[in-house]
C-alpha cells in the first residue's frame, strides 16, 4: 500500500512539473529584450560561474524563462514571481555542455489581461576559459572613517558561498587592509594590520609570520604590496598619507605627502631599497612584471603644499631588479602624465607580460573616490594605450587579472554612484574587453539593500586554506622587526627621513 501511494505521488509530481514547463505557443512578440536586473545580457561568461540569477523588470502576473545552449537540456522556470533563480546543478550542467557556444534566454511575461508576451531572446556567450574559482575582497563602509566591522572575505565564484578570511572583531577591531596574493595563489598571502596589533601577516606556503617593516630608516610600515613571482620578495611602498574631506564630486581624498619603495626579503627578513626609488619624488603602488625583472610603479614630483599633495599627477615608471642578487637597476619612464594629461594609478601587468592595465583620473592616486576614474590598457609592445570598453560614467577603479589573464575583475560604482561592486570582463587576445557583469548573487535584489563596498577585489585559484582563527592568533603575536639590508645607503636614508615633518 505504501509503495502504491508513492507511485501515485510520483505521477502527480511529474504531471505538475510537466504542466509547469510546457511550451507557450500563444503569445505576442515584443520588439525588444526584456529588462532584467542585474543586466546579464550580451556578455561573455566563464563556464564555471555561479548562476546568473536575475529579476524581470516587466509588469506581469506570471513569468517563464527558458535557458538553452546548442547542447544540453534546457532549463525552464515558470513562476508567479519575477525573481528568477536557477538550480545550481542544472545551471552548471548546461554551462559545461554549452561551453564555447551561446546561452540563450527566452523570456515570456503574462500580463494582467492573461495574454502572454515573448520578448527578444537574450544571448550571452559561454567562454571556453574558466575564471579563477574564488574572489577575495574587503567589505568596508562607504566613508571608511570608522573601521568597526571590517573583514576580508572570500567568495566562491562557482556558487554563492562566502567565508571570512579575517574579521577585525576577532582582534579588538583593529584596521585590516592591503590583502595581496602571489600570482593568484591562496597559499601565499599578505594582510596588513594597523592600529591595534599592527603588523604585516605573511603566509608563504601556508606558513604564517608577522613582521614589522617600519624601522628607523623607513617613513612608515610598508603598504600596497606586490609579490615577486618567485615568492622570495615582496615590494611595498612606505607612505606619509593623509585623508581630506572635500566639497564637490570627490567627497573624500587621500593624499601622499612622501613615499618610497622598499623590497622585503622573506628568507632573510631584510629590507632593501634604492636611491632611485627612495628619493624626493613620491614613488607609490609597486607591481612586478610576470618575469620579476622589473618593478613598475607610479611617481609624482615632491610636494611643497597641500595643493601639491592633493592635485599631484602621477606618471608610470619601472626599475630593473635582479631576483638572484636582490640588486636594483635603472629607472625608465613608461608613460608620462604630461603626455596623457591625466594622473596614472594602480598599474597591473597582465600575466603574459603584454599589457599594463591602469587607472586614470584628473589628479591623485586614490581613485576610488573619483567619479571620472577610468580603466586603460597599455600595449607594452607598441607603447600605445587606450581607454577600455568597460568604462562607465561613474568610478571604474581597482582591478586584478585572473591567473590566465583571460579574465579581470574591477571595482565600479556604476550601479548607483555610491557603492563599489565587483565587475568581471573577458580580455581577448587582441586586448578587447567584453561587456562587464556584476558578481552574481543568489538573490538578484541583493545589491538593492547591501550598503557596504567591495574593496580590493583579487582573483585567486582556490580557497585560502588557513582558518580565520589561525590568522587571528598570528595577529595577536608580536611582530618580528625587519632589518635594513647592509647594502642600503643609511646616510641617505637618514637624510630622507628628516624631510618627513617638513
Amino acid at each position: 500500500m505504501k509503495k502504491y501511494f508513492k507511485n501515485i505521488l510520483r505521477v502527480l509530481v511529474l504531471s505538475f512539473l510537466a504542466s509547469c514547463t510546457s511550451e507557450i505557443t500563444d503569445f505576442t512578440e515584443v520588439d525588444r529584450q526584456a529588462l532584467i536586473s542585474p543586466d546579464y545580457s550580451n556578455i561573455v561568461v566563464p563556464p564555471n560561474i555561479a548562476p546568473l540569477n536575475f529579476k524581470i523588470m516587466e509588469q506581469g502576473s506570471e513569468y517563464v524563462v527558458k535557458a538553452f545552449a546548442h547542447k544540453g537540456k534546457p532549463i525552464v522556470i515558470r513562476s508567479k514571481n519575477p525573481i528568477i533563480q536557477f538550480d545550481l546543478k542544472e545551471w552548471h550542467k548546461l554551462m559545461q555542455e554549452g561551453k564555447g557556444s551561446d546561452i540563450n534566454m527566452e523570456i515570456f511575461v503574462r500580463g494582467d489581461d492573461k495574454n502572454w508576451k515573448k520578448f527578444q531572446t537574450l544571448t550571452n556567450h559561454i567562454s571556453n576559459d574558466s575564471i579563477d574559482s574564488h574572489l577575495a575582497y574587503r567589505l568596508i563602509n562607504t566613508g571608511y572613517v570608522f573601521w568597526s566591522g571590517l573583514g576580508i572575505y572570500q567568495r566562491n565564484l562557482e556558487n554563492f558561498d562566502e567565508k571570512p578570511i579575517l574579521e577585525n572583531k576577532s582582534f579588538e577591531y583593529g584596521c585590516l587592509n592591503c590583502h595581496s596574493f602571489r600570482q593568484n595563489d591562496p597559499d601565499d598571502m599578505i594582510i596588513h594590520i594597523r592600529a591595534v596589533h599592527g603588523g604585516t601577516i605573511v603566509s608563504r606556503d601556508r606558513n604564517l609570520t608577522k613582521i614589522d617593516t617600519k624601522n628607523k630608516y623607513t617613513l612608515n610600515a610598508g603598504v600596497y604590496p606586490s609579490w615577486h613571482p618567485d615568492g622570495k620578495y615582496i615590494a611595498f611602498s612606505v607612505n606619509n598619507i593623509n585623508q581630506h574631506f572635500c566639497n564637490g564630486e570627490t567627497r573624500i581624498e587621500v593624499s601622499d605627502g612622501l613615499s618610497d619603495l622598499i623590497v622585503y626579503n622573506i628568507e632573510t627578513n631584510t629590507i632593501s631599497t634604492s636611491v632611485q626609488v627612495s628619493g624626493p619624488s613620491r614613488e607609490n603602488l609597486p607591481t612586478w612584471s610576470p618575469d620579476g625583472k622589473y618593478l613598475y610603479f607610479i611617481s609624482a614630483p615632491p610636494s611643497s603644499s597641500l595643493d601639491d599633495r592633493i592635485y599631484a599627477k602621477y606618471e608610470l615608471l619601472r626599475i630593473g631588479f635582479d631576483g638572484l642578487t636582490g640588486s636594483w637597476g635603472d629607472v625608465d619612464t613608461i608613460l608620462s602624465s604630461k603626455s596623457i594629461g591625466k594622473s596614472i594609478s594602480f598599474p597591473k601587468v597582465s600575466p603574459n607580460g603584454k599589457y599594463i592595465m591602469f587607472c586614470t583620473s584628473d589628479f591623485g592616486y586614490f581613485t576610488i573616490h573619483h567619479p571620472n576614474t577610468d580603466l586603460n590598457l597599455l600595449d607594452l609592445e607598441t607603447g600605445v594605450y587606450r581607454e577600455m570598453e568597460v568604462n562607465s560614467d561613474q568610478t571604474d577603479s581597482y582591478h586584478s587579472f585572473s591567473k590566465s589573464g583571460n579574465w579581470f575583475v574591477f571595482s565600479s560604482k556604476r550601479m548607483d554612484g555610491l557603492f563599489t561592486r565587483p565587475y568581471f570582463s573577458y580580455l581577448d587576445e587582441n586586448g578587447k574587453a567584453s561587456k562587464p557583469f556584476v558578481l552574481p548573487q543568489k538573490d538578484p535584489e541583493f545589491y538593492d539593500s547591501f550598503i557596504q563596498n567591495y574593496n580590493i577585489p583579487e582573483l585567486i585559484t582556490g580557497e585560502v586554506p588557513l582558518s580565520p582563527l589561525a590568522i587571528r592568533d598570528k595577529v595577536l603575536e608580536d611582530a618580528v622587526p625587519a632589518q635594513l639590508d647592509l647594502s642600503v645607503d643609511t646616510l641617505y636614508m637618514k637624510w630622507h627621513l628628516t624631510q618627513k615633518d617638513k
